[in-house]
């Protein structure tokens, strides 16, 4: 029995932002040996990584909207050819620091539309009630791309070059485009090897699309789409300060070595995986058992959140390392599980509209991790306290739940009489 088309549109995506998470982190494990090579300094290296986090946050919503208004396949193609390029001009950027400083921005303009084209090209192909496991699913390559990234650009650096670290990502990132290019299509219905069967399911289960044109526009003076950015503002500010700053507080907080934190930094990489892919799994399961729209989509992946920040609490003031470490797991495990409502939700208010709605709620996050490590080395070195960063990490957590469970509600933006099944439209077309 051959496996359903979408699904392996899914898995092909999967890989797809394995590559994106690979080529955009390969940089932070050569940077010790790029430094002397290039005579770069920490301070130069640190606007080297911002001139990538400031393209990477900038272009999220235009890039979402590009992807709902043009073709979702061709976005998603270019995204990667993007960053393929740029990234192996990477290395020749080297001889002249702007150079650096613009080729970076350049990778984290095209790696920032991915994400949104995602959910733009899912929401074409996806049935409603598989929407949220299969958009978590295409977004969980990116920590096996964290898995392999440390490997296999220590490797590449130590046995032929930090610059062939660059080349041979950037090589992976061009085969991927030529496979997308050649398997994916806009609509199921373009598919030439999609059956009748998986045809019927798709369009007669899939969310419906508006019927007029939409400017992506409105998303931005959205209560639901402003409330639900405002939600993962303030929980990806505990996140990336978790993700940046755990190591260290492992080691100089609790007393690990740094050979013990290397095998220890593994848990809360593989705990996000799993919480990942398994919220995504909860909230489809909860639309289909009869819960209604917003529970499984908004309130129940908030209590998610609520659940995990004891944890994050406990983490930090209990005695025991190994107890702390253990809440640590247990608390990203929670949180991750909240992601599966966070995407599902641009589905829910705007079929037509979800790329858009997925850039401004991811630009909003990446906001707040920039303000999250940033704030974390601030509070530690005015108050010399390592709990006082994650407990305010806990009370912004809370805060993410109290907004996603009460102000969040996935209705659509448009009034019912602008709707008609996806199969009219596609025929009307």
């Amino acid at each position: 029995m051959s496996v359903p088309v979408r699904y392996r549109l899914v898995g092909l995506l999967t890989v797809g932002s394995m590559i994106n998470f690979i080529d955009r982190v390969n940089i932070s494990v050569a940077a010790p040996v790029m430094m002397p090579a290039l005579g770069y300094d920490e301070a130069r290296f640190g606007l080297i990584f911002s001139a990538f986090l400031a393209g990477y946050t900038l272009f999220q919503f235009p890039g979402g909207a590009i992807a709902d208004r043009w073709s979702p396949k061709k976005v998603v193609a270019l995204s990667c050819l993007g960053f393929s390029l740029f990234t192996a001009l990477t290395p020749l950027a080297g001889v002249a620091f702007l150079s650096m400083l613009a080729i970076r921005f350049c990778v984290g303009i095209f790696e920032s539309v991915s994400f949104p084209a995602y959910a733009s090209i899912n929401a074409r192909w996806i049935p409603r009630r598989e929407y949220s496991r299969a958009q978590t699913i295409s977004l969980s390559g990116s920590y096996l791309g964290q898995v392999l990234a440390y490997p296999l650009t220590t490797w590449l650096v130590l046995h032929l070059s930090w610059r062939w670290s660059f080349y041979f990502n950037a090589l992976m990132g061009l085969l991927w485009v030529i496979v997308w290019y050649y398997f994916a299509t806009d609509q199921p219905r373009q598919h030439p090897k999609i059956t009748r069967q998986e045809l019927a399911e798709i369009e007669e289960t899939r969310a419906a699309r508006s019927s007029e044109p939409i400017s992506p526009w409105i998303v931005l003076k959205s209560p639901p789409v402003l409330f639900l950015s405002l939600s993962y503002l303030f929980l990806l500010y505990g996140v990336w300060m978790l993700i940046l700053w755990l190591p260290t507080y492992l080691v100089k907080g609790r007393g690990f070595s740094l050979q013990q934190m290397g095998w220890i930094g593994m848990i809360p990489t593989v705990m996000s995986f799993a919480g990942l892919v398994s919220g995504g799994v909860l909230s489809d399961l909860l639309l289909r058992r009869g819960f209604s729209t917003r529970f499984a989509r908004a309130q129940a992946p908030a209590l998610c959140i609520i659940v995990g920040v004891p944890f994050l609490v406990a983490a930090v003031l209990v005695p025991s390392s190994t107890l702390s470490v253990a809440c640590f797991a247990i608390y990203l495990f929670a949180i991750t599980l909240s992601t599966g409502g966070f995407w599902a939700v641009p589905l829910e208010l705007s079929p037509k509209l979800v790329g858009a709605i997925s850039g401004v709620m991811t630009c909003a996050g990446n906001l707040g991790g920039v303000f999250g490590p940033l704030s974390a080395g601030y509070l530690y070195r005015s108050y010399g306290s390592w709990p006082l960063p994650f407990l305010v990490a806990a009370a912004f957590a809370a805060v993410a739940f109290a907004i996603f469970f009460f102000l969040v509600v996935p209705e659509p933006l448009l009034s019912e009489s602008a709707i008609i099944e996806p199969e009219r439209e596609e025929r009307a077309a």
